[in-house]
């Protein structure tokens, strides 16, 4: 399987966590006997969301290679990742292409359908207006009435400020949110460092390290009481070997207190699980 997979990701990026003389094979961390005999786990990610994976001075770095190498310690085996479109992510790890994959992918319904999940993180909305200028803007999401909000386009936190919050706006005699999408990130904050709108609302995985790399000009409100689904590393469905596994090591990190220090390092904090026992399957449900 590595072999058919080195060719077929031959487009795409190859990074090693770890050199795998220091991987202990023999231990194998529980794993099906296939991956222990190949020494390795391939893991899809990408390379272009700061700060979970990106490339910095031509190394893929972040909270997500981090985590990957604590995973791989624990395991026992090298975990290879391989940065591909996230379009491609799901259909991979179906058709084996990917053991698994560490890409912000949120744990729902209709994902569960096809794939497997090991819940690993929160996730969740912010929003951020310029340094010293809120406005009036707070973690209510009624706070937003009234206010030019830019998105990023096809964000679930559209239709939920669209659908639910702008109808409750003008129910309570408010103007609604005057929501304007942009096509990515760096889109949208110079229409908020420009004037154009007057915060924006973005998740949790990228935006609290951005503020934090602009400080004299973003303030981070804080997170929206919005639901949103756990991130989950996705495994195709007749692999519940190698998913029990992922869970054992998960919860391994998180209790060594790794977990919690590499989201500090990323200014992740809001992602860390409550307890240990967040790194349920399938929601809880079991294969």
């Amino acid at each position: 399987m590595a072999i058919a997979f080195t060719v077929f990701l031959s487009g795409c990026g190859a990074v090693s966590t770890q050199d795998p003389a220091d991987a202990d094979v023999d231990s194998g961390g529980g794993l099906p006997q296939e991956i222990i005999d190949a020494g390795e786990i391939v893991l899809a990610t990408g390379q272009n969301t700061v700060p979970t994976h990106f490339i910095e001075d031509g190394e893929l770095v972040g909270f997500n290679v981090d985590i990957a190498t604590a995973l791989g310690k624990r395991l026992g085996v090298d975990i290879k990742l391989v940065q591909v479109p996230f379009d491609s992510v799901l259909a991979g790890v179906q058709a084996g292409r990917f053991d698994t994959a560490l890409y912000n992918v949120s744990r729902n319904d209709e994902r569960q359908d096809v794939v497997d999940f090991v819940d690993y993180a929160n996730s969740g909305s912010v929003v951020v207006t310029r340094r010293d200028e809120t406005q009036g803007i707070t973690t209510d999401p009624l706070s937003l009435c009234g206010h030019s909000v830019g998105l990023t386009s096809g964000l679930y936190e559209f239709q939920i400020l669209d659908k639910e919050v702008s109808p409750q706006c003008e129910d309570g005699g408010k103007n609604p949110i005057d929501l304007q999408t942009y096509d990515s990130d760096s889109d949208v904050r110079q229409a908020l460092l420009s004037g154009r709108i007057d915060g924006f609302v973005d998740g949790l995985t990228a935006t609290p390290y951005l503020v934090s790399e602009n400080e004299d000009t973003l303030e981070l409100v804080g997170k929206l009481p919005i639901a949103a689904d756990p991130l989950g590393m996705p495994f195709a469905k007749d692999r519940t070997q190698l998913v029990e596994a992922f869970q054992t090591a998960w919860n391994d990190v998180y209790t060594s207190g790794e977990y919690e220090e590499l989201a500090d390092r990323w200014e992740l904090e809001a992602l860390v699980p409550e307890s240990e026992d967040f790194f349920v399957i399938n929601g809880g449900e079991g294969v």
